[in-house]
């Protein structure tokens, strides 16, 4: 638990709000079907690397699903 970046999960836990909130607008998938995770990471990979790969955003998506109150997270990392 001490070697966790905190900076890192914070990043980890925005892009799974924006791609839940603001692409899924809350829902389970996106409305045009399965292809906005590959389309993200088709655009996120050659700029930052493989940390953006379609499964890496699946689990930031679920991440923030798991954690949805940022301060909840906080505490857990704490």
């Amino acid at each position: 638990m001490r070697s966790v970046d905190p900076e890192r999960v914070a990043m980890y836990w925005q892009i799974g709000k924006v791609i839940f909130e603001e692409q899924q607008q809350g829902e389970d998938r996106a409305a045009y079907g399965t292809y906005l995770m590959q389309r993200l990471a088709e655009q996120l990979q050659p700029q930052f690397g493989t940390g953006f790969s379609r499964r890496h955003l699946h689990w930031y998506v679920q991440f923030y699903r798991t954690f949805p109150i940022v301060n909840a997270l906080r505490s857990q990392f704490n």
